[in-house]
């Protein structure tokens, strides 16, 4: 009975004392914490030494950023390993033809025409389709012509542009917005009729896709006072409908693209 007081506050002693030691056990995971963020941060600028690439300092920042701000957010990726200097060796370099990245201005290029500026883009960028006679540019005395079969634009019997067209006549927009004169879009067909519930007839259906690439061509920036569409039908073949080939060279669209400065295209043809 006089021991039993004893044990008890011995044991009350040896509890208490688990309590008091406790909050220090894991100080330690701090610390390393911290040492392994410095010794990270110490790293990314030992790196940062060696980087020659124009936009790696931005990257660099925005790293370090992360790491000390402890903020998730997207950082983009510093390429690791010895940054290439100059021109790879015992790498065969292929002689192709540059395209351009930008069509030059008038103001850039006065010397230039339309007609050089048309075949530079398609001898560039267009080189397949213009080997396979879907494009092609000529040159009159008044008139530079960019012939566009209307298999390269549209589906059989349709008047509405296809994917390709529409990248197409994008790249076609850039050059007569740098180059603004008078513009006619001319629509012409084979002699087969029509075959289809929304066109009426061969005169409809060049009418309508003259007028499509027009729609597109301003949809571009291209000026609505400076280009007109029409249709010829098949009044005016390129070669006589005896056969399928034929048929489909006489299908077509033309921009003709005056030589001469006009204010508007009406005045331009009736003033």
């Amino acid at each position: 009975m006089g021991d039993t007081p004893t044990r008890s506050s011995r044991r009350r002693r040896v509890i208490k004392s688990h309590p008091s030691s406790a909050p220090g056990r894991d100080r330690w995971v701090l610390s390393y914490a911290d040492f392994i963020t410095l010794l990270f941060a110490f790293f990314v600028a030992l790196y940062s030494i060696s980087l020659k690439n124009t936009g790696d300092e931005q990257r660099l920042k925005e790293t370090l950023r992360g790491v000390f701000d402890a903020v998730q957010k997207s950082v983009k990726p510093i390429n690791i390993g010895e940054p290439i200097v100059g021109e790879p060796k015992d790498v065969e370099v292929i002689d192709a033809k540059p395209i351009p990245a930008a069509v030059p201005t008038i103001e850039e290029n006065t010397s230039s025409s339309v007609y050089a500026l048309l075949s530079q883009v398609v001898e560039n960028q267009f080189s397949g389709l213009h080997q396979a006679g879907q494009i092609s540019v000529t040159e009159s005395t008044d008139w530079v012509s960019l012939e566009l079969k209307s298999g390269l634009l549209f589906g059989q019997g349709e008047y509405d542009l296809t994917n390709e067209a529409v990248a197409l006549l994008m790249t076609i927009a850039n050059v007569l917005k740098a180059y603004p004169s008078a513009i006619l879009v001319e629509g012409n067909t084979d002699d087969l009729p029509v075959n289809s519930r929304r066109l009426i007839s061969n005169w409809h259906l060049s009418s309508m896709r003259s007028s499509s690439v027009v729609d597109e061509l301003i949809y571009r920036g291209v000026d609505p006072s400076m280009i007109a569409p029409i249709g010829f039908s098949s009044e005016q073949p390129k070669v006589r409908n005896t056969n399928d080939f034929a048929r489909q060279q006489n299908r077509r669209v033309i921009l003709r693209i005056s030589k001469r400065n006009a204010d508007n295209l009406h005045d331009y043809l009736f003033k």
